[in-house]
């Protein structure tokens, strides 16, 4: 089987690319830089193009598209880049496969959990809730409202609404653990609120029952099944790397002058349920933290 990448080149995508490999499928990727890869397409989202022949022999499409939400403080111009990188692009190629009469038997868009919004709340939140009405949930409801759009051309939609990713190197981890093996460990808000992760292995996981169950449709939660506190993690990330730390509490306004309303999503955050996915027949191999971040951790410590 062979299957289109969107966005293959970054840190999900990549390691996805690597594995769908590793089982056998063929992978096709749209990149936004020429590339003498033959398997690598040509796209530009502002001019509305994309080389059709990404799409020959394709069996579906996997959609990873967007600018790094954390990646820099959102300024009103930073704010435009973030929503259309991903609903632009999206719309591109729904416009490009109805357009042109491409066959593909699925179609599977990246999300996040901050669709469910910033706004404290002590509700454990599930796929079929309404939406958050801040910035990010907005983003996430026209990304995901352009993608279920390939359900007109009766293509098969998934939705995976991912928390933060856990990988051994690169990504928000990375950052995280960083002043850690320092000895400092920030606070941000009053560390209490729910930190939604899942680690990388059990994310490409997903996405490949999403490719080969065609029982997957719709929205799914793609974190871990236990709940933990931004404090959790890093009080057992402190442990594990045998770390003494002294808690530094980050002042509310100093985040905001930092990164702006991204601030909002570093001192709160949702109980997120993953019923739907256990349902389905996903077993997790990394349930709880310790299990996720010895894994993570302790190899490279």
């Amino acid at each position: 089987m062979k299957i289109l990448i969107v966005g293959g080149t970054g840190l999900i995508g990549s390691h996805l690319k690597n594995q769908l490999i590793r089982k056998g499928f063929s992978i096709n990727i749209l990149s936004r830089i020429k590339s003498k890869d033959s398997n690598t397409f040509l796209w530009d989202i502002n001019g509305g193009y994309i080389d059709l022949k990404a799409f020959k022999g394709v069996s579906g499409v996997i959609n990873l598209t967007g600018a790094n939400i954390a990646g820099a403080r959102w300024t009103e111009k930073r704010k435009r880049t973030l929503y259309d990188s991903r609903i632009l692009s999206t719309r591109l190629l729904f416009e490009s496969i109805k357009k042109n009469n491409i066959l593909i038997d699925f179609f599977i868009n990246s999300s996040a959990v901050g669709y469910y919004g910033t706004k404290k709340s002590s509700k454990i939140f599930k796929e079929d809730n309404v939406c958050g009405s801040d910035f990010l949930a907005k983003i996430c409801l026209d990304w995901e409202t352009e993608a279920l759009r390939f359900n007109e051309l009766n293509i098969r939609t998934i939705i995976i609404r991912t928390g933060i990713v856990l990988t051994k190197h690169k990504g928000a981890f990375e950052k995280i653990k960083l002043p850690i093996k320092f000895g400092i460990l920030p606070i941000f808000g009053d560390g209490k609120q729910p930190f939604a992760w899942i680690h990388i292995d059990d994310l490409i996981a997903i996405f490949l029952c999403s490719i080969t169950n065609k029982n997957y449709i719709g929205p799914y939660n793609a974190v871990a099944p236990i709940n933990n506190t931004y404090l959790e993690l890093n009080t057992k990330i402190a442990e594990l790397l045998g770390r003494k730390v002294i808690q530094i509490k980050i002042p509310n306004f100093l985040l905001k002058l930092i990164f702006g309303e991204l601030s909002k999503t570093l001192t709160s955050g949702k109980q997120i349920a993953v019923e739907k996915l256990i349902n389905s027949g996903f077993n997790f191999k990394f349930k709880n933290l310790n299990t996720a971040l010895s894994n993570l951790l302790i190899e490279n410590k």
